[in-house]
């Protein structure tokens, strides 16, 4: 019933597409396909060598019909030599003459004396079979393995070991060792082509492929210069770097093609007919490559904030920011300048400066003693101040500009932005404010490396987004049982 609504949804969601889209998306389906076919022959091609005993023991029509194509042969010692192990038990059972016997006792032993000089399975990999025949070949003349590299020794063990007496013969062929039977059936030999290179006719099967992929590559980069998808036209063949060294038309270079599955598996996640991305392996997948993100980057960033909180613990960051700043005091200056001249010239400014002195003016003879010795009664003081104040007071702020645009006017400005950098670099409440500083930034650090201890993907999926802070509440269920993070790296 699934498959049928997946059929079902997928033939709705084809015909809800436009038919440029139905041929775009048939295209990288068909291309899908044809990358899939040609890294499976890839792999198979690479491990063809590593899993032919398994082709030649349980599947061997696998072997008759790729041997060829990797220039494989049966090995011409090791095939006469089983020949001669095979037909010898028929005709010691037709009773032959002697001479015959030894004629065949003789090829015997030649064929073995030339199979352990020559190494015939040096180029099929079955070296152990060597050690298998070798071994026996000693042990049966009682030296060792090493001494068999001389070949009179040699000779001399091949002889002794293929006895003359037909029924001795006929014994010795039935209980030899069938691992040494087996090597014999999987040795081969491999021909050289006129290059002088190993023969190797799998180029053929890949060139129909080759060729496709080349006429895919260059459609689109085609479509991406005409679409203008990169700002210049040869950036393409380097975004899609790995593309390129698969099209390269060597034997070197087919491994890279297996990097187009991810070509590939971007098509199929882009596609509306598929569910990659979606399934269950690929969210296996995502989940655990976020788990692994997320354990990393913590370790990392609690690293950097545990050196930040040493620095700060230590003092550096005051001296990093004096010499840093300090070199840079009359720029500051200049800024203070003209943000103090602004203020004093802003109209806005100069209204709420107007109004509060007037203010204050109205109540200055009840407030300043100085004023209430004066001899005269209120009635009169009052009027009299306010009216002295509001044109002292109109006067200075008509003339404030003017005074600032001036060299004295700039100069006190500057006298007062110099006194005020002074104090705020060398004051006495310095040392205060910058340990209220030094202690609110740790205390954001320790913070922040609590919030980075937290192992956001064993949380509930409720929570994961927002997890309850070391000092909110809930926090000691989330956090108590997660290991401690902060193991250096």
């Amino acid at each position: 019933m699934t498959v049928t609504n997946a059929v079902k949804n997928a033939a709705r969601t084809v015909r809800r597409l436009s038919r440029r889209s139905k041929i775009q998306l048939a295209w990288d389906v068909f291309m899908v396909w044809v990358a899939l076919i040609n890294l499976w022959m890839i792999l198979f091609d690479l491990s063809y060598l590593w899993l032919r005993p398994q082709y030649v023991t349980y599947i061997p029509v696998v072997a008759s019909i790729y041997d060829p194509v990797k220039g494989i042969e049966p090995h011409p010692l090791t095939d006469a030599l089983m020949n001669e192990i095979n037909v010898i038990p028929e005709l010691i059972a037709k009773n032959p003459s002697p001479e015959v016997i030894e004629e065949h006792r003789e090829n015997l032993v030649e064929l073995t004396y030339r199979v352990v000089r020559d190494n015939a399975f040096a180029r099929s990999g079955q070296t152990r079979t060597l050690g298998i025949i070798s071994e026996a070949l000693a042990r049966n003349i009682g030296v060792t393995g090493g001494s068999l590299r001389d070949n009179e020794t040699l000779l001399e063990a091949c002889e002794a070991f293929w006895p003359r007496s037909p029924d001795d013969l006929e014994s010795t062929i039935a209980t030899i060792d069938p691992r040494v039977i087996r090597g014999f059936k999987l040795n081969f030999y491999r021909t050289y082509n006129i290059d002088g290179k190993l023969t190797d006719y799998f180029w053929v099967l890949d060139l129909p492929f080759l060729i496709l992929f080349w006429i895919e590559f260059t459609v689109r980069w085609i479509l991406a210069i005409k679409r203008k998808n990169y700002s210049r036209w040869f950036f393409f063949p380097i975004f899609n770097w790995y593309d390129v060294l698969g099209l390269i038309p060597v034997a070197v270079f087919r491994p890279f093609r297996l990097l187009r599955a991810v070509s590939m598996y971007m098509r199929l996640r882009r596609s509306e007919l598929s569910n990659v991305g979606k399934d269950v392996f690929s969210r296996t997948v995502l989940y655990f490559s976020n788990i692994i993100t997320e354990e990393v980057s913590d370790r990392v960033a609690l690293r950097i904030l545990s050196e930040f909180h040493q620095e700060i613990e230590d003092g550096t960051h005051t001296a990093i920011t004096r010499s840093v700043v300090e070199p840079r005091k009359s720029e500051i200056e200049d800024v203070v300048v003209a943000q103090l001249r602004q203020t004093l010239t802003d109209p806005q400014v100069m209204g709420r400066l107007r109004s509060l002195v007037q203010l204050n003016l109205e109540n200055a003879v009840d407030d300043s003693a100085a004023l209430r010795a004066v001899p005269l009664p209120n009635i009169i003081l009052k009027p009299a101040v306010k009216t002295i104040g509001d044109v002292i007071l109109d006067s200075t702020l008509e003339t404030v500009e003017g005074t600032l645009d001036s060299a004295e006017g700039e100069a006190a400005v500057r006298e007062v932005a110099g006194a005020i950098l002074d104090d705020l670099y060398y004051g006495p409440g310095v040392a205060q404010l910058e340990s209220l500083v030094k202690e609110i930034t740790l205390q954001v650090l320790e913070h922040m490396m609590d919030v980075v201890k937290i192992k956001k993907w064993a949380l509930p999926d409720d929570q994961q987004k927002r997890p309850p802070l070391p000092w909110e509440p809930g926090a000691l269920d989330a956090t108590d049982p997660q290991p401690d993070a902060g193991d250096e790296l």
